[in-house]
């Protein structure tokens, strides 16, 4: 198991919102969530270093551009390295067509982040295999984990920026689609959940909300 470099194509070839839940209903997706993958995070002893995304993307990127979180907001940066600064961090993994995990979504900050090892490395593969036992290997990657202390984001895409507003923010209208899970005991325990907002007027392509409930 290896880690690729990222590839702009490669997040390119991502589903958009609408694709990626038609799919994931069509698999069963929320059975695989809580009878496959929940099982398997937490028999691995993976549930608080990764959770597990819906694989799509909300926009386009341009050649030489990768998509970056800081303090809540996403939006395109360079891909080539800033003169002084920490290289962006990954956030998602997705199996790329030559099967290597590739990042597909990043986040800024000073702090140290995951460290992928050879344990994360046999996790990987292991997930790997999952997803090819279950035909699923394009719906499905990995994201890092929150911390258990995650309390919920409600993350607004306008044009090609993603904004993460307060949970007493949220879009009264919130039609909610589940994009990503975390199966640690008090983030699973208190129903934490990132989701999108299908019902966005202005954004056809859905709306990014983490959710907490419970």
């Amino acid at each position: 198991m290896s880690i690729g470099e990222y590839s702009v194509d490669h997040f390119q070839t991502l589903p958009s919102l609408e694709v990626a839940r038609t799919n994931f209903v069509k698999l069963n997706g929320d059975d695989l969530v809580k009878d496959v993958f929940k099982k398997f995070f937490v028999e691995q002893g993976m549930d608080r270093t990764f959770g597990l995304a819906m694989l799509h993307r909300h926009f386009d990127l341009e050649p030489g551009e990768m998509l970056v979180d800081y303090q809540g907001k996403s939006v395109p940066w360079s891909a080539g390295h800033v003169s002084g600064m920490k290289p962006p961090q990954p956030a998602i993994w997705a199996v790329s067509s030559d099967g290597a995990f590739k990042q597909t979504e990043f986040y800024f900050s000073e702090e140290k982040g995951l460290t992928i090892g050879e344990e994360e490395l046999r996790f990987m593969k292991r997930f790997q295999e999952l997803l090819r036992e279950h035909k699923v290997t394009q719906s499905f990657g990995l994201c890092r984990y929150p911390g258990d202390d995650f309390n919920g984001l409600c993350e607004i895409t306008h044009g090609r920026a993603n904004i993460n507003l307060k949970p007493n923010d949220w879009p009264k209208n919130l039609s909610a689609v589940d994009t990503a899970w975390f199966f640690s005991e008090p983030i699973w325990t208190r129903g934490c959940r990132c989701t999108c907002n299908a019902r966005s007027p202005d954004h056809p392509h859905g709306v990014h909300i983490y959710t907490v409930s419970g």
